[in-house]
C-alpha cells in the first residue's frame, strides 16, 4: 500500500510508512526532552538510535504520523528520564513560544496524544479496558463497538479593535503587567461566529462586527483547537465580567502593554497583524 504524506513537517497519519529512519518526541509530565547534542541545538525530533536510553524509562508508546517523512512516535516517560545525559528538560509553554509553525504542531501533537491516551483507558460506557485500534488514531471499546478519537475542543480567540486601538485583557491570576486578546470555548451547537459574540459579551460588554477570519492553532492545554479573528467594537465602554476578566483597556498599536504573547502563539498573531494593519493606515 502506498501511503501519501508530506515531505515537510508533520503529516498526521494514523498508518506507518516503514521509513529508514525512525524519530522519537520525549514527553515527560508537561516537559519536553531535547536531544542536546555537542555539535548542535537541541533537537525536539530524536533519532531513534540516540532515544534508545530513554526506553528504561518509556510507559507508553504512540504513533504520531510522520515528521519530515519519518515514523515519529511520542514516548512518554518517568521522571526519573530527566537524569540521561545528552538531554534537556523544556517546559511545554516554554517551548512553544520559540517554536516555527512547524515544531509547534509537532510539540502540541505528542502533548494531545499522550494525555488522550492516558484519559481514556476504559470505556465511559461500560468500565472496559479500550484497546489501541491498529489502522487509525482511536482507543477501541470491543464490547461496546465504540471507538474514542483524540478529543479536540473548538475555541474563538479575537483581537477586537476600534481605529487604532485594541483591546487587552488581564486574567485574575495573572501579573499586573500581563494582558491577551479575548478567547473562549465554542459551546455545543453555536457556530464560531456566533461563539465570538457572546465570549466578547460576556467577558466585557462589547458588542462586535465585521468579524474577520485569520487562521488556526493547535493548543495542547490540553487540546484546544483556537480559531483566530479580529473583530471591530461597536462601542468602546467596556464592563468586565469580574470573573474570567479582571481588567481591560484599550491599547493603541505603538503603546501595547510589556507583556504581550509572541508571535509563535495565535494570541501574538493576532495582535503582530493589528499592528502591522495599524501601522500601514495610522503610519
Amino acid at each position: 500500500m502506498i501511503i501519501p504524506f508530506k515531505k515537510e513537517g508533520l503529516y498526521a497519519s494514523s498508518l506507518r510508512v516503514n521509513s529508514e529512519e525512525k524519530l522519537v518526541i520525549a514527553v515527560m509530565g508537561q516537559d519536553i526532552l531535547l536531544h542536546a547534542s555537542q555539535d548542535s541545538v537541541p533537537r525536539l525530533a530524536i533519532a531513534a538510535e540516540d532515544a534508545d536510553i530513554l526506553k528504561f524509562f518509556c510507559v507508553n508508546r504512540v504513533h504520531l504520523g510522520q515528521w519530515w517523512g519519518s515514523d515519529c512516535e511520542v514516548w512518554e516517560l518517568m521522571p526519573e528520564a530527566s537524569g540521561c545525559d545528552g538531554f534537556v528538560a523544556v517546559e511545554l509553554r516554554t517551548l512553544l513560544a520559540q517554536s516555527a509553525d512547524a515544531e509547534f504542531s509537532l510539540a502540541s501533537r505528542a502533548m494531545q496524544l499522550v494525555d488522550w491516551h492516558k484519559k481514556h483507558q476504559f470505556c465511559g460506557q461500560c468500565g472496559a479496558s479500550n484497546r489501541v485500534s491498529e489502522t487509525e488514531h482511536a482507543l477501541v471499546c470491543e464490547p461496546c463497538a465504540i471507538r474514542q478519537y483524540p478529543r479536540i475542543s473548538p475555541c474563538v480567540i479575537v483581537a477586537v479593535v476600534s481605529g487604532d486601538r485594541c483591546l487587552f485583557a488581564r486574567h485574575p491570576n495573572w501579573p499586573e503587567n500581563r494582558y491577551s486578546t479575548l478567547a473562549g470555548f465554542i459551546e455545543a451547537g453555536e457556530s464560531a461566529e456566533q461563539a465570538l459574540h457572546r465570549e466578547v459579551f460576556e467577558e466585557v460588554g462589547i458588542e462586535i462586527q465585521n468579524i474577520r477570519y485569520v487562521g488556526s492553532q493547535a493548543w495542547p492545554y490540553p487540546g484546544q483547537l483556537m480559531l483566530g479573528y479580529i473583530a471591530e467594537a461597536k462601542s468602546e465602554n467596556i464592563k468586565i465580567d469580574g470573573v474570567e476578566i479582571a481588567e481591560a483597556r484599550w491599547f493603541k498599536y505603538d503603546q501595547l502593554p510589556s507583556l504581550v504573547a509572541p508571535t509563535t502563539i495565535m494570541a501574538g498573531r493576532l495582535i503582530q497583524q493589528f499592528v502591522d494593519e495599524s501601522k500601514a493606515v495610522y503610519g
